[in-house]
């Protein structure tokens, strides 16, 4: 029911659905590659994929990539990429790794000052 509940509260507030968000260790023709929320140091990059449906204007969506130090969330990166109006578009992000990137991670989706969804995920 909870869930329920928050998908349409999301579909009412944005003028599109968000019908996928995931982690993975590639993205092949917009398709995400072993979803995970676990990756190791030794792993290329972690992308974080999104696929929106019934998109009713043009926008641009935020992927917000920050990293957990201490007990504060500090901001890695913040990619702005374009969704287009119309059925269906996906997308993706992603952070290449390197050896210090260890911890936990989160990446979350912003469009304007409110967050669509938020992934999180760790680099061992």
């Amino acid at each position: 029911m909870k869930k329920l509940i928050f998908f349409i509260l999301v579909t009412l507030s944005f003028s599109y659905e968000l019908k996928e968000f995931a982690t993975c260790k590639n993205v092949q023709n917009l398709t995400p590659i072993n979803i995970t929320n676990t990756f190791d140091a030794t792993d290329k990059k972690v992308y974080a994929f999104a696929y929106f449906i019934n998109i009713k204007n043009n926008k641009n969506i935020d992927f917000l990539w920050e990293e957990k130090i201490g007990n504060e969330w500090k901001l890695y990166t913040d990619i702005k990429l374009p969704i287009f109006t119309g059925v269906r578009w996906r997308t993706y992000s992603y952070i290449t790794i390197s050896p210090f990137f260890r911890g936990e991670w989160r990446v979350s989706l912003i469009d304007g000052n409110k967050t669509v969804a938020v992934k999180n995920f760790i680099i061992k």
